[in-house]
């Protein structure tokens, strides 16, 4: 018998009823009769596709070095049909931020980075079909503007070039009539849940400024929430606000509920809780805003006149349009991202409060034909998605033996720590 086994079973089975409670939650399945009202049976069409596609992604690697520094690389690529475009972006850099919570927080908008310049080189190329990023566009205008923790000033400020080329892309997008679609597998985002708590807040008689206060109130405050819905002498309403806290993810609820494959009816999103409080502060002084974000950089001038026309931009960037499609019933959910306004929505992510119902059946089906094209199963959600993915991978192997090796060379010494071995492949 494997050592811990008999330790192991008792252990679990001593919580084996709360775990039972929390795996399959009652709170989630009081939501299935509205959440049935907001479901459309849709089967994905395997009908063979002309459709103009460009695939996106990005991958990178880091390296801490032996004198303390990072050394990264970034990288992105665009597949179409009949040409590639590629972005690369290296460096060396001293961060003094410990964490690798932020360090990861970086990269990960440097990839994005990445793959939005790519977008912007192949519509200065001429192209205009449509074009497929891998993640949320919602997520991405989502960041909050502020300063990393790096040496140099070009890491330091890499918020800044984000959301200048994401807000010069988008619009790019608009003006040429480029459907951009965001496809995120699993996501963590629960916007359809709330929005079916609002829903069930409304059916139980609140009115909406009351219920509306209420959630937000949860989404900053799960303590205060929860004793204003007490005061109520609501059971019901206490359960339902801490289910909105417990932020369980939108693709669990559709696996506990959907008998069949579909989508959840199209919602308009607004910004973030945390965009909302930022938008506040930069109606209330915009120069108090850019000072505590960038503590270092804008006291250069120009940096500063940067940032101020940027936050002008920040807040016009287009609401987004989101709903998620489970292509079989034994697949889990992705999450589909469009801006707004490809639906005719010309309204601002700041303009939005909480999700609203979007109808709009002919643009819902050019976009779900096209998803439906590029999917091809359990391991392969999309196609387009997936062959970018294994061209733009930065595998361990090139890294330390191609990429590595040329930094060497630049900075004329050995980079690794004393005792480290690189990988040896045969």
């Amino acid at each position: 018998m494997p050592e811990f086994l008999a330790e192991y079973i008792k252990e679990l089975k001593s919580k084996s009823d709360r775990i039972g409670r929390d795996f399959v939650r009652d709170d989630i399945k009081n939501i299935g009769s509205f959440f049935n009202e907001y479901w459309v049976e849709f089967d994905l069409s395997d009908q063979p596709s002309n459709i103009d596609v460009l695939a996106i992604d990005s991958s990178s690697a880091v390296f801490p070095t032996n004198v303390g520094g990072l050394f990264y690389v970034v990288r992105g690529l665009g597949i179409a049909k009949n040409k590639n475009y590629k972005r690369i972006a290296t460096d060396f850099d001293y961060s003094s931020s410990k964490s690798e919570q932020e360090i990861s927080r970086f990269l990960g908008m440097y990839r994005e980075h990445m793959e939005h310049l790519v977008g912007l080189d192949s519509i200065a190329d001429g192209y205009n079909g449509c074009i497929l990023l891998d993640g949320s566009i919602y997520g991405r205008l989502s960041h909050i503007l502020s300063e990393y923790s790096f040496l140099n000033s070009s890491s330091k400020g890499l918020s800044i070039d984000y959301f200048e080329i994401l807000a010069k892309f988008i619009k790019k997008c608009e003006d040429n009539r480029i459907l951009l679609i965001g496809i995120s597998k699993e996501s963590r985002t629960s916007f359809f849940r709330d929005f079916l708590i609002e829903r069930i807040l409304d059916d139980r008689g609140l009115e909406k400024k009351s219920r509306r206060d209420l959630l937000s109130l949860a989404l900053k405050d799960k303590r205060k929430a929860i004793e204003k819905a007490e005061s109520m002498y609501d059971k019901e309403v206490v359960k339902l606000i801490e289910e909105l806290t417990a932020r369980i993810p939108d693709f669990q609820l559709i696996t506990l509920h959907a008998k069949h494959p579909g989508y959840t009816k199209p919602l308009l999103l607004g910004a973030s809780q945390k965009k909302i409080e930022e938008y506040k502060r930069y109606v209330v002084d915009k120069r108090s805003l850019i000072k505590s974000s960038f503590p270092e950089l804008s006291d250069n001038k120009d940096t500063f006149r940067r940032l101020s026309v940027l936050y002008d931009d920040l807040f016009n960037l287009p609401a987004i349009v989101s709903f998620h499609l489970l292509p079989k019933q034994i697949d889990t959910a992705m999450r589909i991202d469009v801006p707004s306004w490809y639906f005719g929505i010309s309204k601002r992510i700041i303009d939005v409060g909480w999700p609203e119902f979007v109808v709009n059946d002919e643009k819902i089906n050019e976009i779900l034909n096209i998803v439906s094209a590029g999917y091809c199963g359990l391991d392969n959600y999309n196609i387009w998605l997936n062959m970018v993915d294994l061209r733009v991978k930065l595998r361990k192997k090139d890294f330390e033996e191609i990429y590595l090796p040329e930094f060497e060379k630049i900075v004329g010494r050995f980079v690794t720590a004393r005792g480290y071995r690189r990988d040896r492949y045969p």
